[in-house]
């Protein structure tokens, strides 16, 4: 699903570079969400392959385009004929030999071929901005795709901060079950359940250490570092993050009527249904007959060797002979120019017409069922995240009171112990619903606020911490 959300408007918000900004690789700082992205997007291969395909339309519209201009051509020949010949001054043949050297230019322009010209253009230009909007696309599955790695980091962040909270209180315990076994208010078998429960917690903070790492590692791959080693990201201030339900006042079809004409992917599906209506138009003008306009000039000059006696002077040395006085005069004389105005009608072409007119229609209709598709899987993928997030608030909710609950239990537990009321065991039981009601209280505040994020993509909202 995450290659599939949109991050348009935070991409716009978070990728223009800060003035005065450091280069990411250059400094070793915490690594913010803003600066991932950026380093990702400009760094992503996908990413720069669709920046070349968009420029590659370019060109290839640009050609469209100039297709309307004339052709013009220039020719220069030179021949040299041997053995019977025609004489050009009296049109007889003759044994002689013959040198020929010719000049022409031509220029051509289509004036009419059933607007095709016009309609490719279109078509052009429609795939262009297909590819623009994939390339929008691209940016945006790398923003989203970094973010969600980014909030786990988050995640892994603060359920270390959880683990060694957790160790912190068993040391506690430990000593005070040091102090009570010393003064004979406990057995001794409660020391050792306190020092197992100890090395437990430790584990515990080691494999949540273990977990940041590789979640750090996977950011770091994702927006192509070279190495991860050094590599964090900041923490960003959510003391003040305010998590409430009711702050997501749009409905999944409002977010989706918006979504539907902003997202790329759906733009980009549009812009190819409107690119294969053009080349059906095109296919349709093959139907008609194209009518050119050409025109241009020719000229030539030539020198005969008549029964072994040279016309032309070579050299001695075997250099090109000089050029005779007459050669111009005989180029002008020999000059002649042209203008025709033709028309190609078509009557049989073996039916490549009809088929390729029927191909363009059944890519209208593929086009259609593909731009239907997408629209549902992106009102789906609105749905999912809306209730997915509403899911996700009352978990919150719950788990809220129910880490205040247990916070008080363990409360009195921890004192009941401290005057050697209760048991290690009570204490132990108590600890780990504690344990265990913070844990599930930061996944869903994280999920929370990652589904929250979801819906601001989709609604056109920037990457907001403060708010929720």
């Amino acid at each position: 699903m995450i290659r599939k959300i949109s991050l348009f408007a935070l991409t716009l918000t978070l990728l223009a570079p800060a003035a005065g900004a450091q280069d990411p690789v250059a400094s070793d700082t915490a690594w913010t969400l803003d600066r991932c992205i950026r380093y990702a997007v400009e760094n992503n291969v996908t990413v720069q392959q669709r920046k070349l395909s968009s420029e590659n339309r370019a060109i290839q519209l640009n050609t469209a385009r100039n297709s309307r201009l004339p052709g013009v051509d220039a020719n220069i020949g030179g021949s040299f004929n041997f053995g019977r010949v025609l004489n050009g001054e009296d049109n007889t043949y003759e044994n002689t030999s013959q040198f020929t050297n010719s000049w022409g230019a031509s220029a051509s322009v289509v004036v009419f071929n059933g607007m095709r010209i016009k309609h490719e253009i279109a078509v052009r230009s429609f795939d262009l901005q297909a590819a623009l909007h994939d390339l929008e696309k691209a940016r945006e599955d790398v923003s989203l795709n970094v973010t969600a790695l980014y909030m786990q980091a988050l995640f892994n962040k603060e359920l270390l901060k959880v683990a060694e909270s957790q160790v912190e209180l068993s040391r506690k315990q430990v000593e005070r079950s040091e102090a009570l076994v010393q003064s004979g208010k406990s057995p001794e078998s409660e020391l050792f359940e306190s020092r197992a429960l100890l090395a437990k917690d430790e584990l515990n903070l080691t494999q949540s250490r273990n977990n940041l790492t590789l979640s750090l590692l996977d950011l770091s791959q994702a927006i192509n570092r070279e190495s991860a080693e050094g590599f964090d990201i900041r923490v960003p201030d959510l003391d003040g993050t305010v998590i409430d339900g009711t702050a997501q006042q749009k409905t999944p079809g409002s977010i989706y009527d918006y979504a539907v004409e902003n997202r790329p992917g759906i733009m980009a599906e549009k812009a190819r249904l409107e690119s294969s209506k053009k080349s059906l138009l095109a296919a349709k003008a093959a139907r008609y007959p194209q009518i050119s306009l050409s025109g241009g000039y020719n000229t030539r000059y030539y020198r005969s060797f008549r029964n072994g006696k040279k016309e032309i002077d070579v050299p001695s040395d075997n250099t090109l002979p000089p050029i005779p006085m007459d050669y111009f005069h005989l180029l002008k004389n020999n000059s002649s120019e042209y203008i025709s105005l033709s028309a190609s009608i078509p009557i049989f072409n073996r039916f490549a017409t009809r088929n390729n007119i029927r191909s363009a229609r059944i890519g209208i209709l593929t086009q259609e069922l593909g731009l239907v598709e997408a629209e549902r899987n992106l009102r789906k993928e609105i749905e999912q995240a809306y209730y997915s997030a509403e899911a996700a608030y009352e978990k919150y909710v719950s788990a809220t009171k129910s880490l205040e609950a247990a916070r008080e239990a363990f409360r009195y537990q921890e004192e009941k112990t401290a005057a050697g009321k209760s048991t290690i065991f009570d204490f132990n039981d108590a600890k780990t619903r504690m344990e265990k009601s913070e844990s599930e209280l930061v996944q869903a505040k994280f999920e929370f606020l990652f589904r929250s994020k979801i819906l601001d993509f989709y609604a056109g909202r920037p990457l907001d911490f403060t708010r929720y």
